[in-house]
């Protein structure tokens, strides 16, 4: 699984593999992608701070590209765990988030260095991966259709010429929707004719595809193209957080260029299977993890991604009753809340080893908060 991660992001690389990443060797390798360089990229001409940062004394981002500050920490972290990959021709957008110029690079790793993969997926580094739910849920890959797609299943238009998509549905025309038609200072007319599709993908909390697929994507020439030309852009259009729904187009672009059939989507994982962290709520997107979940997203913290795997760990055990306790999942999971809530909470759910670990985070914030005393008021 190619873990999309940024660099500052080492807390959660520990949430990973303090939970689901070491939970099951033999059946799953998370790998964290940071990206090599760092692009500098303009905010999108929609965006009403674009002109503010157009003022800038340097004009504003143009789309630099430049070595990664971190990369002498993140080989520090690689050389202690071995799990993560800095890949040649991968990039962070400097704004933030997930990026699509990490994508096609895990796939080209995967075709060169994980030959005995037999699936493989991609998530964010807030989600948790209930992996034996997966298991039950991904059939053996030798009974799966050749073009398999696993994940939360939507339909998409894109266009190359914008680098922008629109939600769609399987027999609704591309470029209706009113940002398709609309066209930003500087925009060529016409952009909502180049939308593409409609195809299917998946979202990228979790997905995974048989490793076919992944030498699909490493190896087409549409794909790579694609890649280079968005990685050196400096100048609109650029490429910049929607690689899930980019993903899904170069499969759509990559089977279309070897005169194969569209992608073949397993069930789509349904609201209960993938979804948001939520405390209380048991229906919708933001809902308490339960025996379906597979995939629960938005843990942002160590303790977030702990709690969800001791709440799923329990759930696996009926045997051992451990009724949902509300000022537990609030004091892990929501830092703002975790000071009105005692650890004593979760002495049920956390094993002994886990309560250490949260004591140890309680005192790290303490000494943290009494380091942080202005001077002369020191206690």
């Amino acid at each position: 699984v190619g873990v999309m991660s940024s660099p500052s992001h080492d807390r959660q690389r520990v949430a990973v593999r303090s939970t689901w990443g070491r939970s099951h060797i033999a059946a799953v390798l998370p790998c964290f992608l940071v990206g090599k360089l760092v692009k500098r990229t303009p905010r999108a001409p929609w965006d009403k701070r674009h002109a503010r940062e157009a003022a800038e004394p340097d004009g504003g981002p143009k789309g630099e590209l430049s070595p990664n500050p971190a990369a002498h920490a993140l080989a520090l972290e690689h050389a202690q765990f071995g799990d993560v990959l800095v890949l040649d021709g991968s990039a962070e957008i400097h704004q933030g988030g997930t990026s699509g110029l990490k994508t096609l690079t895990w796939w080209r790793h995967v075709r060169d260095r994980l030959p005995n993969a037999q699936w493989v997926g991609k998530c964010d580094d807030d989600t948790l991966v209930n992996v034996p739910r997966l298991m039950m849920r991904l059939p053996p890959v030798d009974r799966a259709e050749p073009r398999s797609l696993f994940g939360t299943i939507k339909w998409g238009c894109y266009s190359d010429k914008r680098l922008k998509w629109e939600s769609s549905w399987r027999d609704w025309r591309c470029g209706r929707t009113q940002f398709a038609r609309s066209r930003a200072p500087g925009e060529p007319a016409n952009l909502s004719a180049t939308y593409e599709g409609p195809y299917e993908l998946a979202l990228g909390w979790f997905f995974a595809m048989p490793r076919r697929m992944a030498l699909l994507l490493a190896d087409c020439a549409y794909a790579n193209r694609f890649h280079e030309r968005a990685l050196h852009a400096t100048r609109e259009p650029f490429l910049r957080k929607e690689d899930d729904p980019l993903n899904g187009f170069w499969l759509y672009k990559c089977l279309r260029e070897k005169g194969m059939p569209p992608v073949q989507p397993l069930p789509s994982m349904r609201e209960p299977e993938a979804h948001n962290m939520a405390c209380i709520s048991s229906r919708g997107l933001y809902r308490r993890p339960s025996n379906a979940s597979i995939a629960v997203h938005f843990l942002k913290t160590v303790s977030a991604m702990r709690y969800v795997a001791a709440t799923l760990r329990a759930k696996r055990q009926p045997a051992i009753a451990v009724p949902p306790s509300r000022r537990c999942c609030s004091r892990m999971v929501w830092p703002s809340e975790r000071a009105q809530h005692p650890l004593e909470a979760c002495e049920r759910l956390l094993s002994a080893e886990e309560m250490e670990a949260e004591r140890a985070i309680d005192a790290a914030a303490e000494r943290n908060r009494l380091g942080r005393t202005p001077r002369g008021h020191e206690a």
